[in-house]
């Protein structure tokens, strides 16, 4: 299976924002439950994910090790629900505690750039897992999501993505289709697709709905002033929201058992990868549906036979997508993919993957430098294997 070359880096852009409205405690009512205080922490720590040099200066480092100690603490007495429980792939609370530990252990230990890594993955982890649960199930944010109130947000866009992380999916298409219009109303085009890729998200990857966002395309790829290059976007959206409408994969609606699982992925996953047309971004769309199936697939079917490839097609999709400036860590369903299913042929793919997507992240114009303790884990994890 083809890799990953070189994509650019994800952009934090998105979950720096993330971090200016939602940092501030003044959005949500107290008490707030502890999840909304973990994230709240977690919040206050985004500023310093988009910089790594600013999380690593001494001045900084009172305040980022109090709050990963806040958000350690919080976390601890943190639960997600039953159900969510089951889920193969779930915001695991063991996992994230795990990593939080890790972090929080690493920073007090002086190894910062180890803490910030883990950070980053976490933040992503979280982002992704709150729009891959079926739409209509609660997450442990239901409290604090009738908390938010959109008067504190002068942004619509910041607005649309608080409802988006508590899962107010309505309300968030609403804040992003309102942050387009004022957009076009004052003719400033630069980051016009930065909403409408949450619309996106939203009608794709959690409603699974094409016909309806081809709607929304087909409206604005004719507003003028919208740069040619952005219309070359909405146009290779449009195309292959009409696959799914319409075209060859409008019967994928719901993936329930494991022959259902391996059709598609023989059909509709493999394809896109045999050739490099996925460098371009023409294919979003697809991936997005894909990782919307395939995550609730897995939720309904956490022991299903072809949980472990259905892990592997999720993660590659997530891996390809962060290059568009979609929340996604790839890396951590490439991981539970190798823990949980070592024996698993694909096993040895996911590590691959895991390996490339780590050595991407620590290499920079000196080389690859990655820290000692994900070397450690890399050991582990391909032992795991050859045992």
């Amino acid at each position: 299976m083809p890799s990953l070359k070189k994509p650019c880096k994800v952009n934090f852009k998105n979950i720096l924002l993330l971090g200016v409205f939602l940092g501030s405690s003044v959005i949500w009512a107290t008490p707030l439950v502890p999840m909304n205080k973990a994230f709240n922490s977690l919040m206050e720590l985004i500023p310093f994910l988009s910089s790594e040099p600013k999380f690593t200066e001494k001045e900084n480092e009172k305040f980022i090790s109090t709050q990963l100690k806040e958000m350690n603490d919080a976390f601890k007495t943190a639960k997600h629900d039953s159900l969510l429980k089951q889920d193969i792939f779930a915001p695991s609370m063991e996992a994230i505690r795990t990593e939080l530990h890790s972090a929080e252990e690493a920073f007090r230990e002086g190894k910062k750039n180890y803490a910030w890594w883990r950070i980053r993955t976490i933040t992503s982890q979280c982002m992704s897992c709150h729009t891959r649960l079926p739409e209509n199930h609660s997450s442990s944010f239901q409290d604090g999501s009738r908390l938010i109130n959109p008067t504190k947000f002068s942004d619509p866009y910041h607005l649309g993505i608080a409802q988006l992380i508590v899962r107010q999916y309505p309300e968030a298409k609403a804040s992003f289709t309102k942050t387009i219009d004022e957009s076009l109303i004052k003719k400033d085009f630069k980051n016009i697709l930065l909403p409408l890729k949450q619309i996106l998200l939203i009608q794709t990857k959690v409603f699974k709905d094409a016909s309806q966002m081809l709607k929304v395309i087909e409206f604005y790829e004719k507003k003028k002033g919208i740069s040619l290059s952005d219309r070359e976007v909405m146009r290779s959206w449009k195309n292959r929201l009409k696959v799914w409408a319409t075209g060859p994969f409008a019967k994928w609606k719901r993936i329930s058992v494991d022959q259902e699982a391996e059709t598609f992925i023989n059909t509709v996953m493999k394809p896109l990868f045999k050739n490099n047309n996925l460098y371009v971004g023409k294919h979003d769309v697809d991936l997005l549906m894909a990782q919307g199936l395939l995550s609730n697939f897995l939720f309904e079917n956490p022991e299903a036979g072809k949980a472990p490839d259905a892990l592997y097609w999720i993660g590659i999709s997530e891996k390809f997508l962060e290059r568009e400036n979609f929340f996604g860590p790839g890396e951590l369903f490439f991981k539970e993919c190798i823990v949980r299913y070592p024996k698993n042929p694909i096993a040895k793919e996911c590590f691959d993957e895991y390996k490339e997507s780590i050595e991407f992240n620590f290499s920079g114009s000196r080389g690859t430098d990655i820290p000692p303790e994900i070397k450690k884990e890399l050991e582990k994890l391909e032992s795991l294997i050859k045992q």
